[in-house]
């Protein structure tokens, strides 16, 4: 299977720098039933800067699948 078929989109957000330096964004309900073991991260905007966009601090917070026996017996 190609990577495109495997990626699934988990949320999309916008950072607002009028609040809170602390955001938190859900994951969209289609997203929730599924393991995932790998996050990508794509920005659009860096607020001016051509040729980086700087992350300070990141947090992904989950809950482990209610099976988690069944994934590790996945090669």
């Amino acid at each position: 299977m190609a990577d495109a078929e495997k990626m699934l989109l988990l949320t999309e957000f916008v950072y607002d720098l009028e609040k809170n330096n602390v955001q938190t964004f859900d994951v969209v309900d289609s997203a929730r039933a599924n393991a995932i073991n790998m996050i990508k991260f794509e920005f659009s905007s860096n607020h001016g800067s051509p040729s980086h966009t700087c992350i300070y601090r990141l947090r992904v917070h989950g809950q482990e699948p209610n099976s988690v026996s069944t994934f590790a017996m996945q090669p």
